[in-house]
């Protein structure tokens, strides 16, 4: 059956049904009402359609049943699978459900789209069984009929920013308007005149609060007025009952609306204008309420304009709050702010500052009490504690250079070797000699001739000599590593045949499991640092773990570094375990700090600050 039309019951039995289905369209006011007779009217145009329902969204809620075709109280929770699925796709939806009987049923949920791609509603057909190009005409009809909904759901929501955007300029002109103004009294003055206007209201008053109670600064349409009149205290004592309670108060009341306390604005009410309608907004700051705004209306307000001044006492109470504590003197305002910090501090709210209160508390005493470890950190490098050289032992050229930085070694290994062509062909040449004098030598013994035979004797032993200074140098063409450890400097794979000259180092080796850290210590920190203090290096190759370490020696040199002056200070690296060792390579580098006594906390952080205030005024002290 067709749901009764409100406002057509005079027509019921002299018109048409769908008639009325079509006056009741044309005439509708809302989208609810709409939607109900573009259900049935739709229905009724459609083929073997058993039941529908339509749905719409709320702005910002979820969607909402708001018709159903043909009886309002048939149950369709049966389709509320395909229509849950519609909204959510936001596509058409068909499906053949079975029947009793064996029969296959046919349901179908069409959207309507009017905010981009999200549905703002569906209506959904339990429909009897047709062929495919039957189904395809009826989503047609729906896809056609739909264009009533979107467009009414479009035109609601033009509606709904219309109004939010009259609304935004008002608030903004406004706070314009108050902006004109450097001092709050004058602003307040020309914000009264702008708001009777807006909100077509028979007087506005405006008043902000001055420590015993709220003060009028400003009423609407009057260039002066006597403070001690019982008029403007009536106003006061409401502004104080609106500003008490945080909330708008109305008088006479709006249906439905919160009670409020209301005993000072029917006073006013009495005085003012005994048959007015009275409203005060609370002005509101981040502080709590700094006064308020009260109406004189000639009739009671709409929501309308009730939501408006609302809006515009939101973004007053700040900007009024602002401009009176400019004005303020210097004093004023410490004081202003010192009572706000023990307001929240003391005061019966504010229980985030009552805590960050307690936390700072106990962290300055800690601070200033709890004693620390006062360590000096400096840059620190690794270094072997004995480094081994492997010079050239006669100038040569260089033949092979197996050996590069880095290569762990151990004794005896060829690092590099000399070309061995022109000692091979001495030593060729002097045993030459010696077999040659040798003979000469059996000669002049055969002939007993010792003067020759003394002579040859001699010369064939500076022979021998040279013979064996050859195969000593033969034997050190070969340059090997003098101890286990790692190659730390040297690389001559570049140089094959390059000359060398004597002494020349090739090669720098040392250990791998004999260390000393070298700090370089600021001039500021220097100090601190005492032989037999312990500390902590922390390698950037290996910041999982530190190393222990000793001082040993402070060199009394000081060096540039980064512009700098730093000592260097030696220290001995602590036993560590061999799988730590063995990871530890000469020249990493890291953050030494030493370990100097316990010390407070706050010293701990303000030393450099306090060193350099004392350098700062010991500079500009006559």
């Amino acid at each position: 059956m067709v749901q009764s039309i409100p406002g057509l019951e005079h027509l019921e039995g002299r018109v048409d049904p769908e008639a009325r289905l079509w006056a009741a369209f044309a005439t509708a006011g809302n989208s609810e009402a709409l939607a109900r007779s573009w259900l049935a009217l739709q229905c009724r145009s459609l083929s073997e359609v058993d039941g529908a329902m339509l749905l719409l969204s709320k702005p910002g809620g979820p969607f909402q049943l708001v018709a159903v075709w043909p009886d309002s109280s048939q149950d369709f929770n049966f389709l509320k699978s395909i229509a849950e699925e519609c909204v959510k796709t936001g596509a058409p939806v068909v499906r053949r459900p079975p029947h009793e009987g064996g029969a296959t049923g046919l349901h179908i949920a069409y959207p309507f789209l009017a905010d981009g791609d999200r549905p703002v509603g569906a209506v959904v057909l339990d429909a009897r069984p047709r062929p495919e190009a039957a189904i395809q005409s009826l989503l047609r009809s729906l896809h056609w009929g739909t264009g009533w909904l979107e467009a009414q759901a479009v035109r609601d929501r033009i509606d709904r920013e219309r109004q939010r955007v009259t609304a935004a300029a008002a608030a903004l002109d406004i706070v314009a308007v108050a902006n004109e103004h450097d001092r709050v009294d004058a602003a307040a003055m020309a914000v009264a005149n702008e708001l009777a206007t807006r909100l077509g209201a028979a007087r506005v008053a405006i008043g902000l609060d001055a420590g015993a109670g709220t003060y009028l600064l400003a009423l609407s349409h009057t260039a002066w007025f006597k403070r001690k009149t019982t008029l403007v205290q009536a106003i006061e004592a409401a502004m104080d009952e609106a500003a008490e309670q945080r909330a708008t108060v109305r008088v006479p009341d709006a249906p439905g609306e919160t009670q409020r306390i209301q005993v000072a604005h029917e006073a006013l009410r009495t005085i003012w204008e005994e048959h007015g309608a009275l409203t005060s907004f609370a002005l509101m700051t981040d502080r709590g309420a700094v006064g308020a705004i009260t109406v004189l209306h000639t009739e009671p307000p709409g929501e309308a304009v009730v939501r408006l001044g609302e809006a515009i006492s939101t973004l007053l109470g700040p900007l009024l709050d602002q401009k009176r504590r400019a004005r303020r003197m210097v004093s004023g305002r410490v004081v202003d702010g010192a009572q706000d910090a023990l307001a929240a501090l003391i005061g019966p709210r504010h229980l985030a500052w009552k805590l960050a209160g307690a936390v700072a508390a106990l962290g300055l005493a800690a601070v200033l009490v709890v004693p620390t470890s006062f360590r000096v950190s400096s840059k620190a490098v690794l270094e072997g504690r004995v480094q081994l050289s492997a010079p050239a032992p006669f100038e040569g050229f260089i033949a092979t250079a197996p050996a590069k930085a880095g290569d762990i070694v151990h004794k005896g290994d060829v690092l590099a070797t000399l070309d061995d062509r022109d000692l091979q062909l001495e030593r060729v040449r002097w045993q030459s000699e010696r077999e040659r004098l040798m003979l000469k030598s059996r000669e002049a013994m055969a002939k007993h001739d010792p003067g020759t035979s003394g002579q040859l004797d001699a010369e064939l032993r500076q022979t021998e000599a040279q013979a064996q200074l050859t195969a000593e140098k033969l034997a050190r063409t070969r340059i090997t590593a003098p101890i286990d450890g790692i190659v730390v400097s040297g690389d001559l794979s570049q140089s094959i045949g390059a000359p060398v000259e004597t002494g020349k180092v090739l090669y720098q080796v040392a250990p791998l499991d004999d260390y000393r850290v070298i700090l370089r210590m600021d001039e500021r920190d220097v100090s601190h640092v005492r032989a037999g203090q312990t500390g902590h290096l922390l390698l950037h190759g290996q910041t999982g773990d530190s190393l222990g370490f000793t001082v040993q020696r402070l060199t009394s040199v000081a060096e540039t570094d980064a512009g700098h002056n730093t000592f260097r200070v030696e220290a001995a690296l602590d036993a560590t375990g061999d799988a730590a060792r063995a990871s530890l390579r000469p020249g990493m580098e890291g953050i030494g700090k030493i370990e100097v006594s316990d010390r407070s906390v706050a010293w701990v952080w303000t030393r450099s600050l306090l060193d350099w205030a004392r350098m700062f005024i010991w500079t500009w002290t006559p």
